[in-house]
């Protein structure tokens, strides 16, 4: 017989068999599907750190319902009183079956214990106590060898009379804890292409490469193939990659340093884990205006563990890209993009976005396109204004605490896919529209399961006809929450009354100013928002409030973080400029500020004069362009000026990417 039918024959009488199997004696095919189980079986559960956050994730087995309740309770070792932060979120994504989340705002380097317990009303429970340290803030070795750097080609002893001449001369001698002093020069790239920094350092003993302070100190191309290295206060004008990466480098700190006229400024493209991205002040190649893809400022490259906070980022493609999981994204000050703000597009599970504010994006504001993991927390943004949306969800996307943000778009804060919300938890967030459009556009419709939380947040469609569209049309709130359910504590607001600075002049990618957009009392977003355990707890007055920033209470600070004392800054517009200014001192509540200002030959403008205490910004109208005008700040107390910064900025009528403002 043919050997072909031998083999035929059994798999036809299996196939047979499996047919029967499932047809029922009425003739009708009947699919076995899996047994539902919704008791819960825990699994093994993972933790890990930043320097402000602890991350878990917790496997079980079972759920099927998704009830399953995993309260958390942590407090400082030795502390008396628990505190508590909001639940694990329950996670059936992309082939997960957990829960996830993170305790936020931690202190570095701190102990704490944490309680977890884990319930389910069809069966299975757990309790864990653990005891977890924050990963401390990085510092410099206490006891290193001082070693000096000049350019050059080779030789020298590294001492302060003999300093080592050129990069290759002081690795060669490199050891953890060595901090090198680059004095001021040119580095060139080695017969590579690139600096290369091979030679580890160790945890506690790092190998710093530091400006010496005797002026500027540029490099060329810089790799990083080295664990625990630190670079600070360097300038980096390599035009297409600035700092790249090798062999997955470890616990390494870019701490104040300048990257001009990069195309990908710090991309980690070999990898690298628990990395201190702070303080840099990243102005890459990209034209705001071109709409390209290409170029990052900080491309994390699917890695994990950061800390990437209080950069000042512009002209790049998106600000900060590609996190993985555990990372903190925070405090950073991102304007002037042809892409997003923040992508966290492919991320995992705690991925956090807290803090930053991003200004002038020409696409989107903060992106989820897609999301591989859950959940992510956005917390307190300010993102104003983008041509497209305030959010990016696209693709996959599921649990994410969306909380206390200020969300402006131009027309729309929310236009594309947004039926993806209903798996988000948001909360006292302000969406806002420049032009009068939808809060909400959703042609498709869409309806809450048990992820849905969409609930007092705050709204403002200005004059359109309709508020939003979720499938069908509804010109009011009340009609779309009756209709879906959703935001029965939500609220409409009118951004003409309710914020103290809303100056958004033009779309992207015109210059808008810097601002803080606070709530003016007696807006209707003050004490209009919910409870959130680990979040909000420090508000003020009855409840907490809408959006970013909580009225009355400090203003969060954005981009590098200064010792000096007031910080003056100036955006540049058509016959106007926009000040802001950040104080990092003490002042009396008495003290006022003055501005005066001085530009073309003839009459000086009057000072201002007696602006209160809490002011933070100014503009300065009917100004002359491409003039440059010299102002100065003063705080005064009791008639004398006790600080003062001076800038120079050219107002412009177009949009060009010259210095247009410099510190004096």
């Amino acid at each position: 017989m043919n050997k072909n039918l031998l083999i035929l024959f059994p798999v036809l009488a299996l196939f047979v068999l499996l047919t029967l199997g499932e047809m029922s004696q009425a003739g009708k095919r009947v699919v076995q599907a899996n047994p539902i189980v919704n008791h819960t079986t825990p699994g093994a559960l993972q933790h890990y750190v930043t320097t402000r956050s602890i991350g878990f994730e917790w496997p079980v087995t079972g759920d099927d319902n998704h009830n399953t309740v995993v309260t958390v309770q942590y407090r400082e070792q030795g502390a008396a009183v628990w505190k508590q932060a909001l639940p694990l979120f329950r996670v059936d994504f992309n082939g997960a079956n957990t829960l996830a989340g993170s305790i936020l705002f931690l202190e570095p380097g701190t102990t704490y214990e944490v309680q977890l317990a884990l319930s389910d009303p069809d069966g299975g429970s757990d309790n864990r106590l653990l005891t977890i340290a924050t990963r401390a803030e990085p510092e410099m070795p206490v006891n290193g060898r001082i070693r000096h750097v000049i350019p050059g080609t080779g030789g020298g002893t590294g001492t302060e009379a003999n300093p080592f001449r050129g990069l290759d001369a002081a690795q060669a001698a490199a050891q953890p804890g060595d901090i090198f002093l680059l004095h001021t020069g040119y580095y060139p790239a080695g017969a590579s292409g690139e600096i290369t920094f091979n030679v580890d350092g160790s945890p506690g003993n790092t190998i710093v490469w530091k400006a010496a302070g005797d002026g500027e100190v540029t490099l060329d191309s810089v790799r990083i193939a080295a664990d625990y290295i630190w670079l600070e206060g360097l300038k980096h004008i390599a035009s297409g990659y600035s700092l790249r990466t090798y062999n997955d480098p470890q616990g390494v700190v870019i701490k104040r340093n300048t990257f001009v006229n990069c195309h990908y400024c710090i991309y980690l493209n070999h990898g690298g884990t628990n990395w201190t991205i702070t303080d840099n002040t990243i102005t890459g190649d990209v034209d705001p205006a071109s709409g390209t893809f290409s170029g990052e400022g900080i491309e994390l490259n699917h890695t994990s563990g950061h800390v990437v906070a209080y950069n000042r980022i512009s002209r790049v493609a998106d600000g900060i890209s590609y996190p993985t999981s555990n990372v903190d994204i925070y405090g950073n000050d991102i304007f002037d993009v042809s892409d997003d703000g923040i992508e966290g597009d492919y991320g995992y599970a705690n991925v956090r976005i807290w803090g930053n504010r991003i200004s002038n994006p020409l696409h989107n504001g903060i992106s989820f396109q897609p999301m591989n993991g859950a959940p992510w927390y956005v917390i307190r943004n300010q993102v104003a204004a983008p041509l497209e949306d305030a959010l990016k969800l696209r693709d996959n996307v599921d649990r994410v605490l969306l909380a206390h943000n200020t969300l402006v778009a131009w027309s729309g804060p929310q236009s594309s896919e947004t039926y993806r919300l209903l798996s988000m938890q948001s909360n006292n967030n302000l969406w806002i529209s420049v032009q009068d459009r939808y809060a909400w556009e959703n042609g498709s419709g869409g309806v809450a399961d048990w992820r849905t939380n969409l609930d007092y947040d705050g709204f403002d469609w200005g004059n359109y006809q309709y508020a939003f569209k979720w499938g069908s049309r509804y010109p009011d709130l009340a009609g779309f929450t009756a209709a879906t359910g959703l935001e029965p504590n939500g609220i409409r607001v009118d951004k003409n009354n309710c914020f103290t600075t809303f100056n958004i002049p033009n779309p992207p990618p015109a210059a808008m100013p810097f601002q803080f957009m606070t709530l003016r009392p007696g807006c209707n977003a003050i004490d209009a928002g919910v409870v959130l355990p680990n979040v909000n707890e420090d508000y003020q007055g009855s409840a907490p409030d809408l959006g970013a920033y909580e009225a009355g209470a400090d203003l969060p600070h954005y981009g590098p973080r200064s010792t000096q004392d007031l910080i003056l800054t100036g955006a540049p517009a058509d016959q106007t400029i926009y000040l802001s200014w950040q104080l990092n001192a003490t002042l009396p509540t008495t003290a006022t500020w003055q501005i005066s200002y001085t530009g073309p030959a003839g009459n000086p403008p009057s000072p201002i004069t007696g602006l209160a205490f809490t002011t933070r910004n100014q503009t300065l109208t009917s100004l002359t362009n491409y003039t440059f005008y010299t102002i100065t700040l003063n705080a005064v107390v009791d008639g004398t000026a006790v600080l003062t910064d001076t800038i120079t900025v050219m107002p412009t009528d177009i949009f060009v990417y010259l210095p247009l403002a410099t510190r004096n």
